[in-house]
């Protein structure tokens, strides 16, 4: 009788082992099922933020050409605000000159 119940624990070990030999190999697919997913997720964010990269990249290319365009801008405002105001000045002097003259003339 002993050696019958040896042979059945012996028996109940192997299925238990099987059993457990079943559950690893099945955790270890759903573990390699996991992997690929966080791989695909890996690669569609990484190209998600190239192509955002890329975008702002594209953004600050158009907005040094519009900073380097405003400058333009208003350094020739500037320079035409000088001119304006060097104009303004000599008609003003020669304003001044021709009443100068005009008034002697008138008073002489």
């Amino acid at each position: 009788m002993k050696e019958s119940e040896g042979n059945n624990s012996m028996v109940e070990v192997a299925g238990r082992i099987s059993t457990l030999e079943g559950k690893i190999s099945e955790h270890d697919r759903i573990f390699d099922m996991i992997r690929e997913e966080i791989r695909g997720l890996r690669e569609y964010i990484d190209g998600r933020i190239s192509d955002t990269n890329a975008r702002i990249d594209e953004t600050n290319k158009r907005i040094e050409g519009m900073d380097i365009r405003l400058n333009g801008r208003m350094e020739e405002m500037r320079l035409n605000g000088k001119k304006d105001s060097n104009f303004k000045w000599m008609l003003d002097i020669q304003i001044a000159m021709w009443i100068t003259i005009i008034s002697a003339i008138l008073l002489h």
